[in-house]
């Protein structure tokens, strides 16, 4: 993720630095002495946008894995000392992006006033194709770790599962037998709130929902109550009216 936005935002820098050198790629310039002044045509509009659309998804999938790819890195030392290094990456982290930011805004404004827009736009074009080479070709030393599995399935799953068993009746006595959760520290029962969800994660026949190790057999038809839970929470911020 981090590698594509940061072509994506290479794309997006690169086509934002042509429209200051090519002339069809921005209105004409406007002098104080001329009252009459063109403004941008449809197609530098959807160039300026295109540019500014690819800015927002190059930065979005790097502000979003950055932190935590960082992070990731540190898994390798492990011992008693890896918690204060987690302690002190976030820190430096924040810390280095403010300043980071505190000298590029100057330096940047200051280089566009004075040396004009090409140099000022070309300036981070470079540096940002310097950060994405040396990204990609450090790529094989960093350590990635796969994701056991999709938000966004486990989510369907969950509404699958309740629809499946919209007509079974929910329990009346709030048991962690009833319902299916991971071994160890973990949700064990679900909330009152999106009741008709719970019916997700009901056990309703032990010998055919799970398998002999105590594993789902079909995930589309039970789900644990974290999955359960975790949908309700991205359900409870959703605007749909008011709330108990």
């Amino acid at each position: 993720m981090i590698l594509f936005g940061c072509v994506i935002s290479l794309l997006g820098m690169a086509l934002l630095w042509l429209t200051t050198m090519i002339p069809q790629a921005k209105p004409p310039p406007c002098y104080e002495s001329n009252n009459n002044c063109s403004s941008a045509t449809s197609l530098q509009l959807f160039l300026l946008c295109c540019c500014f659309g690819l800015l927002s998804i190059g930065g979005g999938g790097i502000g979003s894995s950055s932190l935590a790819f960082g992070a990731d890195q540190l898994r390798r030392a492990g011992g008693q000392n890896n918690g204060w290094a987690l302690e002190c990456y976030f820190s430096w982290y924040y810390a280095l992006c403010t300043i980071s930011i505190l000298i590029a805004l100057p330096c940047i404004v200051y280089v566009q006033e004075n040396l004009g827009w090409q140099v000022g736009f070309g300036i981070p074009v470079m540096l940002m194709l310097l950060s994405t080479l040396s990204f990609s070709l450090a790529s094989h030393l960093y350590v990635k770790l796969k994701a056991k599995s999709s938000l966004i399935v486990e989510m369907l799953q969950v509404a699958v599962a309740s629809y499946r068993k919209r007509h079974i009746e929910l329990p009346t006595e709030s048991s962690k037998m009833l319902y299916h959760h991971h071994r160890g520290p973990s949700i064990c029962l679900p909330s009152e709130k999106l009741r008709f969800l719970n019916k997700a994660c009901i056990i309703i026949d032990p010998e055919k929902d799970l398998t002999t190790d105590g594993r789902v057999a079909d995930p589309w038809s039970l789900c644990t109550v974290n999955q359960v839970e975790d949908l309700k929470s991205i359900l409870k911020v959703i605007p749909y009216g008011p709330q108990e």
